[in-house]
């Protein structure tokens, strides 16, 4: 026919691609539907049933990273609020500290300086 042409290999083609086009299931249950389903149509069936299965996992995959990113995101923000209430006391415990060391200086009142004699030589 007008249709069909013959590639170098003396492989008939198609004048239409019919490659992206879903094949239609005939078969449902094991029983026929109208006629039978070749070997082709069959694998054509499982190619599509397959990449269904791809892309809904593909999606569920997808989800999962989602949700897996969200937790994470949801972490970090927690652990940087604990780090800066953790930042803030221990500037108060510093600053706490230092107020307790002037006053106990205070306390003991100043110091005498006395000039002490050091040995300068190797004698």
């Amino acid at each position: 026919s007008p249709a069909n042409h013959f590639s170098s290999d003396g492989i008939g083609k198609s004048s239409a691609d019919t490659s992206s086009v879903s094949p239609v299931p005939y078969v449902l249950n094991g029983s026929s539907r109208g006629r039978k389903c070749s070997a082709v149509e069959k694998v054509a069936e499982r190619r599509q049933r397959r990449m269904i299965k791809n892309r809904e996992s593909a999606a569920r995959s997808r989800a999962r990273k989602q949700a897996y990113t969200t937790e994470l995101e949801a972490k970090l923000a927690k652990l940087k609020e604990e780090n800066e209430e953790l930042r803030k006391k221990h500037a108060e415990l510093m600053e706490m500290q230092k107020n307790q060391v002037m006053e106990m200086n205070m306390q003991q009142g100043p110091k005498k300086q006395c000039l002490r004699r050091t040995r300068t030589g190797p004698w």
